[in-house]
C-alpha cells in the first residue's frame, strides 16, 4: 500500500470524504460525484479514526487494497465459471501481478471498486444463467449499480459488453425464453438506473445548481476538449501502456488466444472484444489518458491470455507444458521488472506529501504560490495561498495573461512575497508564452530544489525528477 496520495484524486477523495463524515452532507468528488466512493471514504476514515488510524489518506488507500484483493478472488471465479480452474488460476495470478492493476490497488482512487463490482456483477449475472435463480439476477443488477455510483462512465462504457453477456450468453441453452430475456433485462437496467439516481440524488436535492455547473465542466473538459477521435494519435499512447503492461510475449499470447476463442467459443470472443475495445477506444483517444484508466478492460485481455497458456499446460508433450510455464513467468514478471522500484519507493517514502510540505517551510506564512493542477496540495499541503496560471494545451490566450499578469503585479506591489515551482513554470506552455512573461517581467531567483514523483506518472516510469522552488521579484 502506497504510504502517501500519491495523486491529486486520492488527496481529494480524503478531503470529501473526511467533509461528509464531518457535515454529514454528501460532497462531490469530480465527474459525475463518484457518491459511492465519497460514501466509502467516509466509512473507511470512521473506522481508521475508531483504530487509531488519524491519517484520512491512508484510510482511503486502504480502500482500493482491500476491493483489488476481492477483485482478483471474483476473477477467479469468474474464469473459473466460463473455462476452467487452470484457465482461472493463469488468470487471476496475470491480474495480480500486472503493474496496471497494482497501481490502482495501492492508492485511494475509484478504479479498483469499480473493477470489483463489475466482475462480482459478470459473476452473479453468470450464475443467473446457469443456474437460473432469481436472486443472482438481482444481485448482478446491484453490482452493477454500484459500479455506477461508484465510476459511472466505466460502467457505460462496459454497459454494451453486459448486455451483449446479458441477451445472447457463453454457452447454449439459457435457462429463459426470448419473451423473459427481455423483461428481465428491462427489469434489470430499471434496477441499476435507481440504484445509480439514488447514490447521485443527494447532489440534485442539496446543492443542484452547483452539480449542474460540476457536471458540465466535467462534460467540457472530459469529453468534448479531451477526446480526440476514434482514431486520434493519442490511440498509440494507450496501444504502448498495454505493450509495457503486457510486454511483446503477452500480446502475442493474446493474439493466439483471440484465435482459440474464436474457434471455441464465439460468444466468449465477443463479449471480451466489446469489453475491451470500447473502453479503449474512449480512453485510449483522451490527451489526458492514464494508466490507470485501462485497468477497467485488464480481464478482458487476460482471458484469451489464460485460455492460450492453459490450452499449452494440458498438451501431452511436456515440452509445451514448460513453454506455458516460461511464457508465464515471462508475463508476470518481465513487466514488473521496469515497476517494482516505483511501488516499493511509494511504499516507503511519500515524496509528493514531502515536497509540497518542503514548499511551506521553504516560504514565508504570507507568502502566494503561483498553481497549476496542483493547486489543491499547495493549499492542503504547504498552507500557502494560491494564483493560478493560464493552463491550457496549444497557445495560451492572451487576455488570460495579460489577466494574469495583472493579478501577479497587484501581489508584489502589497510586498506580499510570491513563488513558483520550476514544474509549474514549464507546464502547459507549448509555445513558451508563459515563459517569456516570466522571464522578462519579473527576477527569478532558486531557493532550492527537491525530487518530485508526479502524481501523472506510470509506474514505468522509475527515474526520479528534481524541481526547484523559485521566487518572483518585480
Amino acid at each position: 500500500m502506497s504510504k502517501g496520495p500519491v495523486t491529486i484524486d486520492c488527496l481529494n477523495l480524503a478531503i470529501a470524504s473526511g467533509d461528509t463524515l464531518e457535515t454529514h452532507h454528501l460532497h462531490y468528488l469530480f465527474g459525475s460525484g463518484y457518491p459511492l466512493m465519497v460514501l466509502l471514504g467516509s466509512i473507511f476514515i470512521s473506522i481508521g479514526n475508531y483504530l487509531g488510524v488519524t491519517d484520512p489518506i491512508l484510510a482511503v488507500n486502504f480502500i482500493s487494497v482491500l476491493f483489488s484483493s476481492i477483485a482478483v478472488l471474483a476473477f477467479y471465479l469468474l474464469v473459473l465459471r466460463i473455462c476452467d480452474a487452470l484457465t482461472a488460476i493463469f488468470a487471476s495470478f496475470i491480474l495480480l501481478f500486472n503493474p496496471i492493476f497494482l497501481d490502482v490497488s495501492t492508492y485511494g482512487i475509484n478504479h479498483a471498486p469499480a473493477l470489483c463490482f463489475l466482475l462480482l456483477g459478470l459473476l452473479s449475472l453468470l450464475r443467473y444463467q446457469t443456474e437460473g435463480k432469481m436472486p443472482n439476477l438481482l444481485l448482478s443488477a446491484l453490482y452493477f449499480g454500484l459500479m455506477g455510483a461508484v465510476r459511472l462512465q466505466d460502467f457505460i462504457l462496459t454497459f454494451p459488453a453486459i448486455s451483449f453477456l446479458f441477451m445472447l450468453g457463453l454457452k447454449e441453452n439459457p435457462p429463459w425464453s426470448n419473451g423473459q430475456k427481455f423483461r428481465y433485462f428491462f427489469l434489470s437496467v430499471t434496477t441499476i438506473a435507481l440504484i445509480i439516481v439514488l447514490f447521485h440524488s443527494p447532489y440534485f436535492i442539496s446543492d443542484h445548481a452547483h452539480y449542474d455547473t460540476q457536471a458540465r465542466h466535467f462534460w467540457d473538459i472530459g469529453l468534448i476538449k479531451n477526446f480526440m477521435g476514434l482514431a486520434s494519435p493519442f490511440l498509440i499512447s494507450g496501444l504502448r501502456l498495454l505493450l509495457w503492461t503486457f510486454k511483446i510475449t503477452g500480446i502475442v499470447c493474446f493474439l493466439i488466444g483471440l484465435f482459440y476463442t474464436a474457434v471455441f467459443n464465439r460468444k466468449l470472443l465477443g463479449f471480451t472484444v466489446l469489453w475491451w475495445i470500447i473502453p479503449l477506444s474512449f480512453y485510449g483517444n483522451l490527451k489526458s489518458l492514464a494508466p490507470r484508466f485501462l485497468s477497467i478492460i485488464l480481464p478482458a485481455l487476460i482471458i484469451p491470455i489464460s485460455i492460450f497458456l492453459a490450452h499449452l499446460l494440458k498438451h501431452k508433450k511436456r515440452l509445451w507444458n514448460l513453454l506455458a510455464l516460461i511464457i508465464f513467468l515471462i508475463i508476470i514478471l518481465r513487466p514488473l521488472e521496469h515497476a517494482k522500484d516505483t511501488f516499493i519507493r511509494r511504499n516507503h517514502y511519500d515524496l509528493l506529501t514531502d515536497f509540497y510540505r518542503w514548499m511551506g517551510t521553504s516560504t514565508e506564512p504570507n507568502a502566494t504560490i503561483i498553481a497549476s493542477d496542483d493547486a489543491l496540495l499547495i493549499t492542503y499541503y504547504s498552507r500557502r495561498a494560491i494564483l493560478e496560471k493560464p493552463s491550457h494545451t496549444g497557445h495560451l490566450p492572451s487576455q488570460e495573461l495579460v489577466v494574469f499578469k495583472k493579478r501577479l503585479d497587484s501581489i508584489l506591489d502589497k510586498k506580499n512575497p510570491v513563488y513558483i515551482t520550476t514544474l509549474v513554470l514549464h507546464n502547459y506552455d507549448d509555445y513558451l508564452e508563459f515563459w517569456h512573461l516570466m522571464k522578462y517581467h519579473y527576477h527569478l531567483i532558486p531557493v532550492g530544489q527537491r525530487p518530485l514523483e508526479l502524481w501523472y506518472q506510470t509506474p514505468y516510469e522509475t527515474a526520479l525528477r528534481t524541481y526547484g522552488l523559485v521566487k518572483i521579484e518585480k
